[in-house]
């Protein structure tokens, strides 16, 4: 596979991919990297891995062109995905948390071949664009996602819509994987990584820049609760060539991306928000010794407790149960997606979080021995005694001021139409956003890949649950709610228009395929009727095939002719059966001479 292109922005990713000459909105605002509960839960007796985590929401709206002209631009929500992004010192998780659709991409009239089109090209670039803005050298990267078809997602009551397209359980699940599947061709496979020493010496020459790059190998993974592993394969597409082999597996990625393979399965399982797997891994928890929901939520093993289930002993047999819960088991199935991308091994290991705390630890207990032996050449500072303190408090009074009240005059500062002029450019989301890092041994956070409007913790959820109060069953409806969406979201963020406009440049290719295939389509049709009639003719007649239309009309009149010749003739050799049938010439005569 060739190289990862350069970085480019999201604007130009997405006009790539869009129709051409189609306009898009976007709207994108996101968190900065927080602390949050780590995914995996520590061994017996371990601290767990220190987890930041940065929420994405991207919109997308469009403008009908049968909106009013003397009205203001009528925009309509399409579409929506939210992305939540956990690093820790080793490994970056993206999940695909949600996404969903109001329907009304329709309103554009595009052709058949192209309406589903965009929103899956919208899914993926994102996806893509943010794994690679959040790559980090030597460090893996996961793309992960639970696939289970629901009505609504993110549009309360845009179901009433009846354009609105829902796919099922089957459909869902290809879907999401054909989405992903482009991502997973940008790298290269895992046998044809080059040999270690290959790849150290392009490292010396290129200083290790390219090379995290060039050697990073991607393998997507499916799992379906329930299905076979041949089962599972079929709803993965297949490779653009036939002779390349597929590069997915029907099987889960846990032990390669766990931080501690060899410890017990609670420790392997990631803990997602809004996952059936985090259910089940609460509910298996409950089963632990000393079971603290303190401990518990920090991703931490109770003390007295060997991080082991009852029930459960092997990450198999939690596959196992996971097909007979209720999410999996409600006679719809659900897909469990992982993309893996492996940048290539480092010659050098870094060091852990706890290698680190040690020394810093030695440090605490080593600083009491030479503070007690620099004791005795110190003076021991006097202590204040609280009466001391007390006479201070006692002495200051506040000093009241008697006489007339002078007139003070504002004072009007020079500078001060300058400062207004700054203060209304910036909002208070831009200056949010530069006060956070951009690398951390934690995380990295470049500029480039924040949103529009980067938010707290806590403006995000409110801005969340602006779009969840709103309504989307009809298309005035969704028209308010997205005038009402931008509006309160910019009043959030401190800013008045926040959203970028997309124009598609991707060249309509599939027409002309479509036309050919039209075309020709007729022709073979009318061809195999011909064929037909034709073969009918020459099992009566022993006539040849006919070429062309009108020869196809006139054999059907020869034939009918022929058809009704043959069957006198066959029926003609009857009487010379008179010899062998005398009984019944007889009994005809019989009935016949009563007659005359």
């Amino acid at each position: 596979m060739a190289d990862i292109p350069s970085r480019k922005s999201l604007k130009d990713l997405l006009a790539e991919q869009l129709p051409k000459d189609v306009p898009f909105t976007f709207y994108h605002y996101s968190t900065p990297p927080t602390k949050s509960p780590a995914l995996f839960s520590a061994p017996p007796h371990a601290k767990s891995e220190r987890t930041y985590c940065e929420s994405h929401f991207l919109s997308a709206t469009i403008t009908p062109k049968d909106a009013k002209a003397s009205q203001l631009p009528e925009e309509l929500l399409i579409l929506a995905i939210e992305v939540l992004i956990y690093t820790t010192r080793n490994l970056t998780t993206i999940f695909v948390s949600k996404a969903d659709s109001t329907g009304y991409l329709s309103e554009l009239h595009l052709p058949r071949s192209q309406s589903a089109s965009p929103l899956k090209a919208i899914c993926g670039t994102f996806v893509s664009w943010l794994a690679r803005e959040r790559q980090r050298n030597g460090k893996k990267l996961v793309i992960s996602l639970f696939a289970r078809a629901q009505d609504q997602y993110l549009f309360p009551a845009s179901i009433d819509n009846k354009n609105k397209h829902v796919l099922d359980d089957r459909g869902l699940v290809k879907w999401w994987c054909k989405v992903l599947d482009p991502i997973i061709w940008e790298y290269q496979a895992e046998e044809d990584r080059k040999p270690f020493q290959e790849r150290l010496t392009e490292g010396a020459s290129n200083n290790g820049t390219a090379a995290s790059q060039s050697g990073t190998t991607a393998k997507g993974y499916l799992v379906i609760p329930g299905y076979e592993a041949y089962d599972t394969l079929r709803y993965v597409p297949p490779s653009p060539t036939p002779t390349t082999p597929r590069r997915w597996a029907a099987s889960h990625p846990l032990l390669q991306i766990a931080p501690h393979p060899a410890a017990p399965p609670r420790c392997l399982v990631p803990h997602f928000p809004d996952d059936p797997k985090a259910r089940f891994l609460d509910e298996l928890d409950e089963e632990l010794p000393d079971r603290g929901e303190a401990v518990i939520a920090d991703g931490g093993t109770p003390s007295r407790s060997n991080g082991m289930w009852k029930s459960v002993k092997t990450l198999d047999q939690f596959w196992e149960f996971m097909a007979f819960r209720q999410e999996c088991s409600s006679g719809r199935i659900v897909g469990f997606i992982w993309v893996v991308l492996s940048p290539p091994s480092t010659s050098i290991p870094e060091v852990s979080e706890e290698a680190e705390d040690a020394p810093s630890q030695h440090s605490q207990l080593s600083a009491p021995s030479t503070q007690t032996s620099q004791q005795p050449h110190q003076p021991t500072p006097r202590k204040k005694t609280p009466s001391s303190t007390k006479h201070k408090r006692r002495t200051k009074k506040p000093s009241t001021l008697t006489g007339p009240i002078p007139l003070i005059l504002p004072r009007i500062k020079s500078s001060s139409s300058s400062n207004l002029s700054s203060t209304s450019t910036t909002s208070p989301s831009s200056t949010f956003s530069r006060s956070i890092p951009e690398n951390s041994p934690y995380f990295t956070c470049p500029p480039s890949s924040r949103g529009t409007i980067c938010f707290s913790t806590k403006n995000y959820n409110r801005a969340h649950e602006v779009l969840i109060h709103s309504s989307f069953a009809t298309r005035t409806a969704t028209a308010r709610s997205t005038q009402q969406f931008k509006k309160e979201v910019g009043v959030l963020g401190g800013v008045a228009e926040w959203g970028w406009s997309v124009v598609g440049r991707k060249e309509e290719t599939v027409k002309i395929e479509d036309a050919g295939v039209r075309s020709v389509a007729p022709v073979t049709v009318m061809g195999v009727r011909k064929k037909r009639k034709d073969g009918d003719a020459a099992a009566g007649n022993g006539v040849g095939n006919g070429n062309g239309a009108g020869a196809g009309a006139g054999a059907a009149q020869t034939l009918d002719a022929g058809l009704v010749r043959k069957k006198p003739k066959i029926e003609a050799p009857v009487p010379a059966e008179s010899a062998a049938g005398v009984q019944i010439l007889g009994a005809g005569l019989v009935r016949k001479k009563p007659k005359a």
